[in-house]
């Protein structure tokens, strides 16, 4: 690591220097549009050298205060391999080592993640999921082709969530590994990260026929990059008539977005469990209304990796 390294709390009027340090996800990186949304939700911090911003990280306490979940983490191309990130996430550990409930360190990472061997050495593997990612034109976009029940599928609050989360039988079908990854956010399952998420995310949720007991659960965010529409979609279960009709109720809601915007092209990423084996009756509904699986994605594959710290 260089030895000119200084490490700093992120700014509003760091904005263009992290935004130099490099275009990431293949053109389409979130931070540029939610960089003061992380500036407010994370503890974000840029690295520089010589005045220079090389690099940026945020983290935030989860779990009741128990786990640090690191994100967005980038180093610019040329300062890789000196050791600047690993600097910066012991600058993260020892900010909290006066808080006695701080146990995990947690991150999450794609297949291709160039840090990935280094990150296998150091942490343990909790979770996988696969991701799918869809693309297509407004224009093509034809979200009519399905008829479906707008009341099945029905937006959760605080209270749903707190229920599901208190049931040891639906989270044991729901969340294998005991968490839930909102945009590669690993959750404990506990009320206390409820709001957390919430604040961030919207939840959606079928029941059973007893009405007390969730079957499938989903969870969307959306923004914009310029004229594209981004739509996360995270899938929680295994029932293929239920994940369609959670389908069905999203494909509306991005109809609504379009309507709503004056986005031209839609992106669409789905995360969803490996033991899911129907995948193609639900990725058909997208493609049935003009989306096409975009083959040449680099990686598909959500990893979710933890450490004990203390």
């Amino acid at each position: 690591m260089a030895d000119s390294l200084v490490i700093r709390s992120a700014t509003l009027d760091d904005y263009q220097g992290v935004m130099d340090i490099g275009k990431l996800y293949d053109g389409l990186d979130y931070l540029p549009v939610q960089y003061e949304k992380y500036l407010k939700r994370f503890n974000c911090y840029v690295g520089e050298i010589d005045g220079e911003i090389v690099a940026f990280h945020a983290d935030r306490l989860v779990d009741a205060g128990v786990t640090i979940v690191n994100a967005a983490a980038r180093v610019k191309e040329s300062f890789q391999g000196r050791g600047i990130l690993a600097a910066i996430l012991k600058h993260v550990r020892d900010s909290y080592v006066n808080q006695k409930t701080v146990k995990y360190e947690t991150m999450t990472v794609n297949n291709v993640n160039v840090h990935g061997e280094r990150i296998k050495r150091k942490f343990t593997l909790l979770l996988e999921r696969i991701l799918v990612e869809l693309i297509g034109d407004v224009g093509d976009f034809n979200p009519n082709k399905f008829e479906s029940d707008q009341t099945a599928v029905q937006e959760l609050t605080s209270e749903d969530l707190k229920k599901i989360f208190q049931s040891k039988d639906t989270c044991s079908r729901l969340f294998p590994g005991e968490r839930i990854v909102p945009n590669w956010y690993p959750y404990r399952l506990l009320p206390e990260n409820i709001p957390l998420m919430m604040d961030w995310f919207k939840f959606w949720g079928t029941k059973i026929s007893d009405q007390s007991t969730y079957k499938t659960l989903t969870v969307t965010e959306h923004f914009h990059l310029g004229e594209m529409l981004i739509f996360k979609l995270c899938i929680y279960g295994n029932d293929v008539v239920d994940i369609q009709q959670h389908c069905l109720k999203h494909i509306q809601n991005l109809n609504l977005l379009v309507k709503m915007g004056t986005c031209t092209s839609i992106i669409v990423h789905i995360t969803y469990s490996l033991d899911f084996q129907d995948t193609a009756t639900f990725l058909s509904m997208f493609e049935k209304c003009g989306f096409k699986i975009n083959d040449d994605l680099h990686h598909n594959r959500m990893l979710v990796y933890e450490r004990e710290i203390k």
